[in-house]
């Protein structure tokens, strides 16, 4: 039986073993040629040097070897495997000149668990430190010498062994195994040096021909093949110097000061699965690897690009690649360098591309070629349609990083709508050029439009960018580069595939499938592609300043800020003169973006301002960066506007200005600031200067949106045409142009546009809130309420859809849930003047009306333009009977906004109240001139024609407004008043209910129904709705007065006399509860008393009819009949229907007054004027 554990020996360690032979310490020969050694002393051969850098350590269990690779003070650093040191407990270090000394393990000294382990020891003589090699050892170094270097276990001799280097595995296998050399690697050796030319590559760790084939790979991937296995066992495997220098603990990197290694910024992807793997293993089989005979930056290395088959016709494949692939450095110039070109397939068969095949297009990145082939390989679908910001994509193609073979990736990030995309870039190379559909359009150089977050290398170029379907939506090309183009720190750049569709004539190839239709996935999918996107792994290990700033370049497309910021300090630590400025910058970059996620938390707006500056700071002098410092500044910019710091905003954009005048990115950053100091003249000028430069379809949108604000329609909508004939897809030229509409009240036009605006891009939150506020206005609530709350699910944090929302619950009277929409918006932007001023007409409707008047007053002095804030702040002052401060608001509303019928309805009731009928009438018909469709202000009109007694009128308007707003509860409450008038009591009392049904606080409905229940002398009815009606507006003079009636005419007249005066105390003016007084009074006796109450109301009101026949009765009680017949007739004259005795009882009932009007008007003088 085989011990596990012995097995578990033999395979990892070279430790001695009973009967195994040792081979003889002369094997091999090495150089002797002249070594200089570290300390400049004498010069050494070879074989000395290494003897001299290579230790022997031994314990109580193990033998094996080691190298010194650093020193600091009297400690020497040795590096050595862990299965060397594993399950000892002292461990004795011997150098060549035979002293021993103990030795202890650097704890914590590596980040990962490779087979290496650090030693320290302590020793006042000097000895040589190894040179650890500069280059890299990958796949083109193979063939190399190497000599390997250690200890015999058994004997203890030193050895060296020379042999070439046969394997370089780019997947480390377990435990950090790359290096597979020749050579005769014996027991003990362990931990010895692997060395090129005196300089270290490596350790020692594993012999050729294990016992067991324990060969896997590091990262739990796709394992070797059996035929790989046997190539891997005849090999000896060490483990590469650059893995030491990779996974070091940076502190023990730094104190020993030993070189940063030379790492690529690659990433690593998981295994994918489930959805993503189908769009993967699709993209696969349509994407091709182009390999020329160039060779990168002059290393020998082939160079490589990608491209994507389009179409098939016969044998013969098309393949669109980016220009630059087939033409090398010379793919901006007139002609192509002289090289040759394969193309390598999914199934790994390699073909020439004939350069016959080849057709390009001046002045855009793109060609295509042809090869011919009896396989069968799938044609990519292609898309032509413009993506929306934060869909997701794929790149797609062959990387090439550092020196190691190119392979697959296929990288998911998100993508910016392009329009966007070109602003938030740095480049600023935008150029006009004849594209394929003859339209001049400003474009990066080569065509240059889509801007993209998924992480791209060399190699990629001519690949394809994929939506969420796996369809071609662009072609790759570029990486935004900094510090001479050699680091990545910015987004990847593609080019539409609406542009090789313009140009598919001039390249004489037409797409196989083509489809415009935007993409259909899933929620579930969606979270697919978000989880590995999320699950991409950027090292942290230790690397060169550049390195660092290209991981923190690509954390920060991960939207992964807190660790980019790390990163970006790794670089800032180093403080490379060369590009510590990039550093800065990115730091800058990623504490802005940190915003979205946690900035109002976390305070990082200034920081962010400080990392720029720092940037600025450490920028090297030269002219070459003067458009690297003005995109500095740019950010700066944007940084301070978002602090509202708007003069130093616009300081910084005029010095970016200044340093490179060209980049039109700087104008609409300057436009938006003076936008911001409303200065809008100045930023029409800075727009415009945009469009000069570069005409985008974009800059035509902020435009057209600018000169709508400053109700220029026709200039406005010329710029929203000329954005959508530049990008006739593009969403945001059609909701722009909807608000237009909007302003301008062509409802259906802006409808139009926003349908079109959301057809485009189903993930507009604005649109959907533009559109609802339209069928809000429609009165369509439930279109409207579905509108918004899809706003909210788009974007949780749009505090206009909120407040929109709280609208629509407020008119329901979901006052809870309005309430609670109020406060979010005002929570997620407490600048919002209007929230405040419609929370306040909230506050207004639930009779609070102090919170109602603090946020008028919040929103006036937010914003001192608010027409609304003014309107409705007057209507609380005319509640409180603040008369002079209402009409202030409502004329300084009206001089504001001219067209704002709402105000000229509000103005109308304050009129209306005040008695000034005329007044008020010319409001009201101002307010319906202006909208036609105001329901409340011809039920508001109504009520003057119902006062003026011209109930034709009235009727008519309260009908209209019905009409307009069937949920209108104080129309029906004002018809079912003439329809009480008109003595129709079914009429007049469906009416009452309907508008209870519909409000059921509107005070005036339960009083009006009270009123009619009186007439129809149903007490109990009245009295409960009068009850109501003074529980709902204990302010109702009119209410207390009713109930004061009814309890005049039970002859319960203590408690009809307190309502009277509680009227008369709410409102002085209350002429009919005088006149209940004076009834009271008659009815006691006090005739006096009822004349001087009935006189001061009619002072108060000289139209009153009932005053006046009330007080014809008194006097002709009193004998005074000339008196009495005058008054009677001037009451009849008025009110006719005072004549009528059945009218009167309802009225009066039985009480003493009732048969002494009797009396009255059986006087023949009044029969013949009655009859008259």
């Amino acid at each position: 039986m085989i011990k596990p554990s012995i097995a578990l020996i033999l395979l990892f360690s070279l430790l001695p073993q009973p009967g195994l032979t040792l081979i003889s310490p002369a094997a091999g020969n090495i150089s002797n040629h002249p070594i200089l050694t570290a300390q400049g002393d004498r010069e050494l051969t070879e074989e000395q040097f290494l003897q001299r850098v290579t230790v022997r350590i031994t314990s109580e269990t193990n033998r094996g070897s080691g190298t010194i690779i650093a020193k600091k003070g009297d400690n020497y650093l040795i590096l050595t495997n862990a299965h060397v040191t594993r399950n000892t407990k002292t461990l004795q270090v011997q150098t060549y000149d035979g002293h021993s000394r103990a030795a202890r393990i650097v704890p914590n000294s590596l980040s990962e668990n490779q087979d290496l382990a650090l030693l320290e020891f302590s020793d006042t003589r000097d000895y040589l430190i190894a040179t650890i090699a500069e280059f890299t050892i990958n796949q083109n170094r193979i063939g190399l010498e190497v000599v390997a270097a250690g200890y015999v276990a058994e004997t203890g001799q030193y050895r060296t062994t020379k042999g070439t280097l046969e394997q370089v595995s780019d997947r480390p296998l377990r435990d950090g195994y790359s290096v597979g050399y020749s050579g005769d690697i014996v027991q003990g050796m362990s931990g010895g040096g692997i060395f090129v030319d005196g300089e270290l590559i490596g350790i020692n760790g594993r012999s050729a021909h294990p016992i067991l084939s324990n060969y896997i790979y590091e990262d739990g991937t796709k394992q070797p093949t059996d035929a790989e296995i046997q190539q891997m066992r005849a090999v000896n495997w060490g483990i590469s110097i650059n893995t030491l220098l990779t996974y070091i603990r940076p502190e023990i990197l730094s104190a020993y000061n030993l070189p940063l290694p030379p790492v690529n910024p690659d990433i690593e992807t998981t295994a994918y699965t489930g959805y993503i793997a189908e769009l993967e293993t699709k993209a696969k089989g349509f994407t091709v690897r182009i390999d020329s005979s160039s060779k990168t930056n002059g290393s020998g290395v082939i160079a490589n690009g990608s491209g994507v088959i389009i179409a098939k016709e016969g044998n013969i494949y098309t393949v669109l690649t980016a220009d630059h692939v087939l033409c090398g450095e010379m793919a901006r110039t007139d002609s192509c360098a002289d090289y040759t070109y394969t193309v390598v397939t999914s199934d790994g068969k390699t073909r020439n591309i004939e350069k016959s095949t080849i057709i390009r297009q001046e002045g855009v990145d793109l060609a295509v070629f042809q090869f011919e082939s009896q396989d069968n390989y799938p044609v990519a679908e292609i898309a032509n349609y413009n993506p929306n910001t934060d869909d997701f994509v794929f790149a797609a193609g062959f990387p090439k990083i550092g020196q190691n073979p190119s392979k697959w990736l296929f990288s998911g990030g998100t993508i910016h709508e392009k329009e966007l995309g070109l602003l938030l870039t740095r480049q600023s190379d935008l150029s006009t050029q004849q594209s394929g559909t003859l339209q001049s359009v400003a474009s990066l150089t080569g065509g240059y439009e889509l801007v993209y977050t998924s992480i791209t290398f060399g190699g990629m170029s001519g690949g394809a960018v994929l939506d969420s379907q796996g369809r071609v939506i662009g072609i790759h090309g570029r990486s935004e580069g900094a510090g001479g183009g050699k680091i990545q720190l910015g987004y990847s750049l593609g080019i539409p595939i609406s542009t090789f569709i313009g140009l598919q004539e001039r390249l004489k190839v037409k797409p196989q499938l083509l489809t415009t239709a935007q993409p259909q996935v899933s929620q579930q999918q969606k979270q697919e592609i978000s989880q590995a996107i999320a699950g991409v792994i950027v090292p942290n290990t230790s690397a060169t300043a550049d390195i660092w700033i290209e991981r923190g370049g690509q954390l920060w497309r991960l939207e992964r800020y807190e660790e980019a910021i790390k990163a970006f300090d790794e670089a800032i630590k180093q403080n490379d003169p060369k590009n510590v400025y990039l550093a800065w910058y990115g730091k800058g970059l990623a504490l802005w973006d940190w915003k979205g996620l946690a900035l109002f938390a976390l305070d990082k707006d200034q920081p962010a301002i400080e990392a720029l500056q720092q940037a600025i700071n450490t920028l090297p002098k030269g002219e070459d960066l003067k458009e690297f410092h003005s995109s500095i500044l740019q950010q700066q910019s944007v940084v301070y506007r978002f602090l509202e710091n708007y003069e130093q905003a616009l300081t910084v954009i005029n010095q970016a200005i200044s340093l490179f005048p060209n980049n039109p990115k700087s104008y609409i950053i300057k436009y938006l600031v003076l936008y911001d100091l409303k200065r809008y003249d100045e930023g029409l000028a800075a727009i415009t200067q945009a469009i000069d430069l570069a005409p985008r379809a974009f800059w035509y949108a902020i435009r057209g949106s600018n000169y709508s604000l400053q109700k220029k329609y026709e200039l406005a909508l010329d710029d929203f045409n000329k954005a959508m004939k530049l990008n006739p897809n593009y969403a945001m030229a059609y909701f722009g142009r909807g608000e237009l509409y909007y302003y301008q009240k062509k409802y259906k036009l802006a409808l139009d546009d926003y349908n079109k605006a959301i057809e485009l891009n189903p993930n507009h939150a604005g649109a959907y809130v533009n559109r609802g506020s339209i069928y809000y206005y429609q009165k369509k609530y439930e279109l409207a309420l579905a509108d918004f709350n899809k706003a909210i699910e788009l974007d949780s944090k749009l505090a206009i859809a909120y407040g929109n929302r709280g609208n629509i619950y407020n008119d329901q009277q979901k006052y809870e849930l309005a309430l609670a929409d109020f406060n979010k918006a005002i929570e997620l932007d407490s600048n919002d003047a209007e929230t405040y001023s419609n929370r306040g007409r909230f506050y207004y409707y639930q009779q609070k009306y102090e919170l109602a008047l603090a946020d008028f007053n919040q929103a006036i002095e937010l914003d001192s333009k608010l027409a609304m804030a003014y309107s409705n702040r007057g209507n609380i002052y005319n509640d409180q009977q603040k008369y002079e401060l209402a009409l202030a608001d409502f004329n300084k509303a009206i001089e504001l906004d001219s067209k704002l019928a709402e105000a000229y309805n509000n103005r109308g009731r304050f009129y209306y109240y005040q008695q000034k009928y005329e007044l008020a009438l010319a409001d009201f018909n101002q307010a319906i001139e202006i909208n036609s469709d105001f329901a409340g202000a011809y039920s508001n009109r109504g009520g003057i024609y119902y006062n003026q007694q011209k109930y034709e009128l009235a009727l008519a308007d309260f009908n209209k407004a019905i009409e307009l707003d069937s949920k209108l509860a104080m129309a029906y409450n004002n018809r079912g008043g003439i329809y009480y008038y008109q003595q129709k009591d079914e009429l007049a009392l469906a009416d009452f209910n309907k508008a209870i049904e519909l409000d059921s606080k509107l005070a005036i409905a339960y009083y009006n129904r009270g009123s009619l229940y009186y007439l129809q002398q149903k007490d109990e009815l009245a009295l409960a709705d009068f009850n109501k009606a003074i529980e709902l507006d204990s302010k109702s003079a009119e209410a207390y007065n009713n109930r004061g009636n009814l309890y005049y005419l039970q002859q319960k007249y203590e408690l009809a006399l307190s309502d009277y005066n509680k009227a008369i105390k709410i409102n002085k003016n209350a002429w009919f509860a005088m006149m209940g007084i004076g009834l009271v009074k008659y009815e006691q006796g006090s005739i006096s008393e009822a004349i001087k109450q009935w006189e001061k109301a009619l002072i108060i009101n000289n139209q009153s009819a009932e005053i006046q026949l009330a007080l014809a009765v008194a006097f002709y009680h009193q004998d005074e009949k000339d008196k009495a017949l005058k008054l009677a007739e001037s009451a009849l004259s008025i009110n006719s229907q005072l004549a009528n005795i059945d009218f009167l009882k309802k009225i009066l009932r039985t009480n003493k007054i009732f048969a002494d009007v009797q009396k009255l008007l059986a006087h023949p003088e009044l029969k013949n004027y009655v009859n008259q």
